[in-house]
């Protein structure tokens, strides 16, 4: 998107009042103020207030001005209105708002305006937005937003891609907000990639119980010098996870996009693989997981850690062989059996048995809501 803009600074110096006009005439005839109060009919200190610009000229004024010195009453009329316009514009104040509305009117072509809305990130006050986006995006003027856009590497990507139904500029917001949400964390634990198995293992723990899971995921990653944080996803935005180092720490960002402990489990350990195996010697790097979005070596890496953390490769594929001639449909009892034989969260088996026979329609009493 690349939309030539320029801010409108054609603001008079000072603003002339149709007082000044009529002494001008007054002036050129040879006319004294007292001769033409008289023949309007007015007090001198009235028609002297007028010239001195302390009062206005009104419709009647502007007639009686036409009757007498031949000038149109529109002439005046439309003096006074051009002085009323130029002495607004000359105010500081609206100056700066139609300043702020013409940068917002920028802005809004550039970030997803409608969606920090909804989130009540952005309020009515266009002054404070300004404030508050340029915060989000790390900017100080809407020409270095416009850079920023520019050179976002997914949002060229999502535009040419006709897979991915997103919004490219929803992504880059919602991209942004989330750097800006886990700068205000703070993490005093340095982060150390020796202890992953550690860290799996209590997670599995916490999957299992399910309770009070995500401030239960919080505490834990933070221990382990990982900041955790929830950000809905904006409108057409259909992200997962998304991981990234920042400062002296990673930090792992889930949506709930499905909102399933199942979805929740596989979308963290996905991210976790991402902290320990590609950004802690990449730090520049970021991993942003989008359905639909082409998977490569690195994505199918995390996707293979995330399934089999949560339940083993020979586990799973015995699992799968011994039950493959009974119905999906009649499954339940053998997954819930499963389940609490090793020891693994019912939602979780259910999660991965449909997503391996691709049948998601199987009907169950199995809760998968993260609780």
């Amino acid at each position: 998107m690349a939309t030539k803009f320029k801010l409108n600074d054609c603001v008079p110096c000072i603003a002339i009042h149709p007082g000044e006009i009529i002494k001008d005439e007054l002036d050129a005839r040879e006319m004294k103020q007292k001769e033409l109060a008289s023949l309007m009919s007015m007090p001198t200190s009235v028609l002297n207030d007028i010239i001195k610009g302390r009062r206005a000229v009104t419709p009647e004024v502007a007639v009686l001005l036409q009757e007498i010195l031949g000038i149109d009453a529109s002439y005046w009329l439309s003096l006074q209105n051009q002085y009323d316009i130029d002495k607004a514009n000359i105010n500081t104040k609206i100056i700066e708002r139609k300043r702020n509305i013409e940068i917002w009117k920028i802005i809004s072509q550039y970030c997803s305006i409608k969606c920090f809305e909804k989130l009540n990130i952005i309020g009515t006050k266009i002054s404070e937005n300004i404030k508050t986006i340029y915060s989000i995006f790390g900017v100080t003027s809407v020409e270095e937003l416009i850079t920023l856009y520019s050179q976002e590497k997914e949002v060229s990507y999502f535009k040419k891609s006709e897979r991915l139904k997103s919004e490219p500029i929803n992504i880059f917001s919602w991209k942004y907000y989330v750097f800006y949400e886990s700068s205000k964390i703070q993490c005093d634990t340095k982060f150390s990639n020796d202890n992953l198995n550690n860290l799996i293992d209590e997670l599995n723990h916490l999957f299992v119980i399910n309770k009070d899971t995500i401030d239960t995921t919080k505490k834990i990653l933070s221990r382990y010098g990982i900041k955790f944080i929830i950000v809905p996803k904006f409108d057409k935005t259909p992200i997962d996870g998304f991981s990234f180092w920042q400062g002296e720490n990673p930090t792992i960002v889930l949506t709930l996009r499905l909102n399933r402990i199942d979805n929740y489990a596989f979308a963290l350990l996905h991210e976790i693989y991402h902290v320990y195996m590609h950004l802690f010697n990449n730090r520049e790097q970021k991993y942003i997981s989008i359905e639909g979005a082409e998977i490569n070596k690195c994505e199918e890496e995390a996707n293979k850690f995330a399934k089999y953390s949560l339940i083993s490769k020979d586990l799973w594929s015995a699992f799968l062989k011994q039950h493959s001639m009974i119905s999906p449909h009649a499954m339940q009892m053998k997954i819930k059996q499963f389940a609490h034989q090793h020891n693994i969260n019912e939602a979780i088996v259910l999660g991965f048995y449909q997503h391996d026979i691709n049948l998601y329609s199987i009907k169950s009493s199995i809760s998968r809501e993260i609780k």
